[in-house]
């Protein structure tokens, strides 16, 4: 009876071990994987002649998708070398999971449009990690891009969750570079070339600006007069700027040009009522 104990207990520590040995090499091959892959996913991205930070998103995003995919690989393989080590006939459940996953794909499509949707995605570089994208009404940094969803995070914080698959147009605005539009509102009775000559002086300057300067790429432009209304007109000048940057600059060059404004003597439209009174008619005279 001891003998069959020790027969049964060193069957069972053998393939033990075993498994121990092959989750251990395939740690190893993660790690190694890991660093493999970003070095050449960094490698090939480098005759694209990108900048610092729009390398540095496609290395993450690349780099992501392509570890949960070998991740998913190791794991799979690992799993049924373990299976089969303990005696687990491997043959039938490799064919029952071919039928299990027809069933799954028939009854998952919009998992598979989404797949498909995010392959495309990755491919054709529409967007990655890091971009300010606006899509199906929602803007917002992109902080997770997998095969399946698109995370992103607004500027108030929500945390949005939009399946691939689900995607049909998408406005990257960080993409090469942005450009800051201001309408300037103003009082119809003023002199619009006079306020046009105060604005072009200071989008002029803005490329040798020591805080604004890195920011622009060229200087700014004035495109006229944008819209007439009854209480205020509207000047629009626009500020081509690098990626990402482009509010900021907006923020910095309304409060240059109020102070400018100001300093003029050009006072912001405010809303004004106009109270027109007509002269009573005339009483009939009263009969006698």
């Amino acid at each position: 009876m001891i003998d069959r104990f020790l027969d049964r207990l060193a069957a069972l520590v053998e393939p033990t071990i075993l498994a121990l040995v092959i989750i251990l090499l395939a740690w190893i091959v993660l790690r190694l994987t890991r660093a493999t892959i970003q070095r050449a996913v960094a490698r090939a991205l480098q005759s694209e002649r990108l900048s610092a930070r729009e390398e540095a998103a496609r290395v993450r995003t690349l780099t992501t998708l392509a570890e949960s995919a070998v991740r998913l690989t190791v794991i799979l393989l690992a799993l049924l070398t373990i299976l089969s080590i303990y005696g687990v006939p491997i043959g039938p459940l490799l064919a029952s999971a071919g039928v299990v996953g027809l069933a799954l794909g028939l009854g998952a499509q919009t998992l598979i449009r989404d797949v498909i949707a995010g392959i495309f995605i990755v491919l054709e570089d529409q967007y990655h990690v890091g971009d300010v994208i606006h899509v199906n009404n929602v803007s917002g940094s992109v902080e997770a891009l997998t095969l399946r969803y698109t995370a992103l995070r607004t500027l108030e914080g929500a945390y949005v969750i939009v399946p691939n698959g689900e995607i049909r147009i998408v406005q990257n605005l960080s993409r090469d570079w942005a450009r800051a539009i201001i309408d300037v509102p103003l009082v119809p009775e003023e002199d619009v070339d006079r306020i046009i000559d105060i604005l072009r002086p200071l989008l002029a300057a803005l490329p040798s600006d020591p805080e604004l300067g890195p920011l622009v790429l060229e200087p700014g432009e004035v495109f006229g007069v944008e819209s007439i209304g009854q209480q205020q007109a509207t000047i629009r000048i626009a500020v081509k700027t690098r990626p990402r940057e482009q509010w900021r600059v907006a923020r910095e060059l309304r409060r240059r040009i109020l102070y400018a404004l100001r300093e003029a003597g050009i006072s912001a439209p405010y809303p004004r009522t106009v109270m027109i009174f007509h002269p009573s008619s005339p009483q009939p005279p009263a009969s006698s």
